[in-house]
């Protein structure tokens, strides 16, 4: 895994992964850190450790990646790392279903370990792995039982592949923006996102956190007109605006979407006159 040493003052989260025996917990974490690809399958003994630094819209994270082992053997280790986790990336194989049914026995030692989902001060996003089989034929999990299974317990879900490297980034962003949310006290233990598109947790997480206005309503300074401007506000507006979406942090973040927009325009009208 990536090591890479951070600032001093950056905030710090640590996600640890979840799953049985070869669904691809390393796979997909190597896929991210290291932008490579490994399909030799090595067992986890135990658990492995990396980490690295990544910007989650505008904000410099330093990311603690704990691999667990899928095995029953490490089932006291793992135990050992749950309360002092601000995210969890829960793992099935879409080409093997009994992955998939086991997710419910991999909840049922999260609870035996941190209480009800209502007490758990962390998330959780379910991925499906191996999305690269060629449509059904080797596919053994739908898309639509994946995310109904996820749905039913509030946690949000991505399908990915780290051969191709597709849905990886949308994974583990979506992870680092509900953790960070948790974290800030934003997110409210207890308070699921299975049914809130990522798209607007995303945007939610970057109006509240970037410090620049452009940054926030996600145009390019160089070029930037009142047009500009105004078409980013409605975009994000029809995704935040606290009487259409009831994700946590809504309210603050349209507040600060109206902000964004209200100081660009004044500068825009300032510098043409």
């Amino acid at each position: 895994m990536d090591n890479r040493n951070g600032s001093k003052h950056i905030s710090r989260i640590r996600i640890l992964s979840l799953g049985n025996p070869g669904v691809g917990k390393s796979c997909l974490i190597k896929r991210y850190c290291e932008k490579r690809f490994v399909n030799k399958y090595i067992p986890t003994v135990g658990i492995d450790y990396g980490s690295t630094t990544v910007d989650v819209d505008g904000r410099r994270i330093s990311v603690h990646f704990f691999d667990t082992s899928g095995s029953p053997l490490f089932e006291e280790v793992r135990t050992e790392f749950y309360r002092d986790m601000q995210g969890i990336m829960l793992i099935y194989d879409v080409t093997d279903r009994s992955s998939f049914i086991a997710l419910d026995a991999w909840l049922a030692e999260l609870r035996h370990n941190l209480g009800s989902v209502d007490e758990w001060n962390l998330v959780v996003v379910v991925c499906g792995t191996r999305t690269d089989t060629g449509g059904t034929g080797g596919r053994q999990v739908s898309e639509a039982d994946g995310r109904s299974w996820a749905e039913k317990h509030k946690f949000s879900h991505v399908l990915t592949s780290a051969a191709l490297g597709s849905g990886i980034t949308q994974a583990f962003h979506t992870l680092f923006v509900q953790a960070l949310q948790m974290k800030d006290g934003v997110r409210q233990p207890g308070v699921g996102c299975g049914t809130v598109d990522p798209e607007i947790l995303q945007a939610i997480h970057r109006l509240i956190h970037a410090i620049d206005d452009f940054d926030k309503l996600g145009i390019n300074r160089r070029s930037v007109s009142k047009d500009d401007v105004n078409k980013s506000y409605r975009r994000l507006a029809a995704l935040v605006h606290p009487d259409k979406c009831k994700a946590p942090g809504a309210e603050e973040a349209f507040k600060a979407l109206t902000q964004a927009r209200n100081n660009l325009l004044k500068m825009l009208t300032e510098t043409t006159v």
